[in-house]
């Protein structure tokens, strides 16, 4: 069933607009505070309404419970997957890589993979994909009016062998990351172009 615009129930937050576009930060160190399931679906709530052309909602998300079962299963594979894929052939410096990985998984307050849904055509699945990462970027903007930091990764964890059906999730999605919440432990200063250097004017 489809949700109707006119019917959607609008969170109440203080933060505007512009607020959570200058103040959204990624952040990989978080404070061990929980995230509620309720705050998470708020964040999801606000996530499926990114801009979506033919209105296909290819996004799924994937929440991996903290100190559940499967967040200690992903956080093994994690291990083995960092472990296997380290150059350096020191096993000391592959057990250190594979123990950090790890950590990340297990210590994050909340973590989400994110998948985006092929279709009909690569039309289709380029602009599915572009859905997937605007709901992303829903999230993170929603995260900042929740007091909540983002960090999205596209790295190793995200090509876990094995992780989509670890997941439940089918191996012709796309991955489009994986997402870490929380309460940053420090906010950190970033640095962007001016505008000016990067908009051409058309008349």
């Amino acid at each position: 069933m489809k949700l109707n615009s006119n019917d959607v129930e609008i969170p109440a937050s203080s933060v505007g607009v512009y607020d959570a576009i200058f103040r959204r930060r990624s952040v990989k160190q978080f404070t061990p505070d929980p995230v509620s399931r309720e705050t998470l679906e708020r964040l999801f709530s606000a996530a499926v309404w990114a801009p979506n052309h033919r209105l296909t909602d290819p996004t799924r998300f994937f929440a991996v419970g903290k100190d559940s079962p499967m967040r200690r299963r992903v956080a093994e594979a994690a291990w083995q997957s960092t472990y296997d894929g380290v150059v350096n052939p020191n096993p000391e410096h592959k057990r250190r890589s594979a123990d950090a990985s790890r950590d990340r998984v297990l210590n994050a307050p909340a973590m989400v993979y994110v998948y985006s849904l092929p279709g009909a055509n690569d039309e289709v699945t380029r602009e599915n994909y572009a859905t997937s990462c605007c709901a992303v970027q829903n999230m993170a903007l929603a995260g900042v009016a929740e007091g909540l930091c983002m960090d999205w990764s596209t790295g190793g964890l995200t090509r876990i062998p094995g992780l989509a059906d670890i997941l439940g999730a089918d191996e012709a999605w796309a991955m489009v990351g994986v997402v870490f919440l929380g309460r940053a432990a420090a906010v950190p200063t970033t640095q962007r172009m001016p505008h000016s250097e990067v908009v051409t004017w058309l008349e």
